[in-house]
């Protein structure tokens, strides 16, 4: 009875092993280009990360950068003038409600070491980012702008944030709306503490 136990014991863990060891596998597959076209479309994915984290960094490629199309997609000339811009910078979509850039110092005021860990946190709602006390106001506020705003057209107010590492941060918002030829309808939001 004793030596049935512990065969039913082996084959079980066994199985388990195999069945974790095969997840492993697939994983490790998605993360492996199978032509030329995608593997630079991975090492793009990888780049962004590293062009965000800053100088002397490195970035393997993960399934989780290219699961989402969210990386920075401006092009070089927005990522080149706001990467020297301490100011904290998202952009966003209005179509999609896609925030389609972030700075260094954005990702850093809200507490997240790579650019796919916001994009989660911001997860489509510019109001995951707003404190619950302020939600509402500012819910307010941002459609009233973006609903009559014209090219060029900018709005200032302040408001608290909730981090992603779960602090409340006291901050200045200076919005400015925009509409370019590749994206459509842009908005530019700078988060200054106050």
């Amino acid at each position: 009875m004793l030596i049935t136990a512990t065969l039913i014991l082996l084959v079980v863990f066994n199985l388990s092993l195999l069945s974790y060891v095969q997840g492993q596998q697939k994983a490790a597959e998605r993360d492996q280009a199978q032509d030329y076209e995608e593997a630079l479309k991975f090492a793009d994915a990888a780049l962004y990360e590293v062009k965000i984290a800053g100088k002397n960094n490195f970035a393997s490629y993960k399934s989780s950068l290219t699961e989402k199309k969210h990386h920075n997609q401006l092009g070089l000339g927005l990522r080149a003038l706001a990467a020297g811009d301490p100011t904290p910078l998202l952009v966003m979509q209005m179509d999609t409600k896609e925030a389609i850039y972030v700075n260094k110092s954005l990702l850093e005021l809200f507490g997240c070491e790579l650019s796919s860990e916001f994009y989660d946190y911001y997860g489509q709602s510019l109001l995951n980012l707003i404190s619950p006390g302020d939600q509402a106001r500012v819910k307010e506020e941002f459609t009233d702008f973006v609903e009559s705003a014209v090219d060029e057209e900018r709005f200032r107010g302040d408001c608290q944030i909730l981090t992603a590492d779960a602090r409340t941060l006291r901050v200045f918002c200076d919005m400015k709306y925009s509409v370019n030829q590749r994206y459509g309808a842009l908005v530019h939001i700078s988060f200054v503490l106050n």
